[in-house]
C-alpha cells in the first residue's frame, strides 16, 4: 500500500480521506434534503386533513415520521462513515464510504418524493374515507422500504471499508 500525501491539493483525487468524507457529508446532506421534501409535500396535506378530519390526523400523521426517519438514515451512515476514517485507510475503503455515502443520499432523496406524495394523497383519501386508510398507507410504506434497502447497502459499504 502506497502512502498518499493529503495536504497537497493536486494529490485531493487519491486521498482516501477526501472520498471518504465527502460520502460521509453527501449521506447527512442529500438525506436531510429528502426529509425535507417528504415533509415539505406531505405536511400541509395531513394538516388540512386534520382540519377537515380532527381524528385521522394523527393517523396521518404517519408519514412525516416516516420522512423524518430519512435523515436519521443518513445520519448514521454519516457517523459511522466518520468513524472509519483513519489515516491509514486505503483508497479502496475511502471510495466504499463514498459510494455507501451517495447510495443512501440519493435512494433518501427518491424516497422523500415518493414519501412526499404518497402521504399527501394518503392524507387526502383518509380525510374522504377513514377506512381507506390501511390500503392507502401501503405505498408510503413501499416508499419507505427504498430507503431500508438504501441503508442496507450503505451499511455493508461502510462496514467492509
Amino acid at each position: 500500500m502506497v502512502a498518499v500525501d493529503c495536504s497537497t491539493f493536486a494529490s485531493i483525487t487519491l486521498c482516501p480521506t477526501f472520498w471518504a468524507a465527502t460520502g460521509a457529508g453527501l449521506s447527512v446532506l442529500l438525506s436531510a434534503i429528502g426529509a425535507g421534501i417528504g415533509i415539505g409535500i406531505s405536511g400541509p396535506a395531513i394538516a388540512g386533513a386534520g382540519v377537515e378530519r380532527p381524528e385521522v390526523m394523527l393517523k396521518t400523521f404517519i408519514a412525516t415520521i416516516l420522512a423524518e426517519a430519512l435523515a436519521i438514515y443518513g445520519l448514521v451512515v454519516g457517523l459511522l462513515s466518520v468513524f472509519h476514517i483513519t489515516n491509514s485507510l486505503p483508497i479502496e475503503g475511502g471510495v466504499r464510504i463514498f459510494a455507501a455515502g451517495l447510495t443512501m443520499g440519493a435512494a433518501a432523496l427518491g424516497a422523500g418524493f415518493g414519501i412526499g406524495a404518497s402521504g399527501s394523497a394518503m392524507a387526502s383519501a383518509t380525510a374522504e374515507k377513514p377506512e381507506i386508510f390501511s390500503r392507502a398507507v401501503v405505498s408510503l410504506i413501499l416508499a419507505e422500504a427504498l430507503a431500508i434497502y438504501a441503508l442496507v447497502t450503505a451499511l455493508l459499504l461502510v462496514f467492509a471499508a
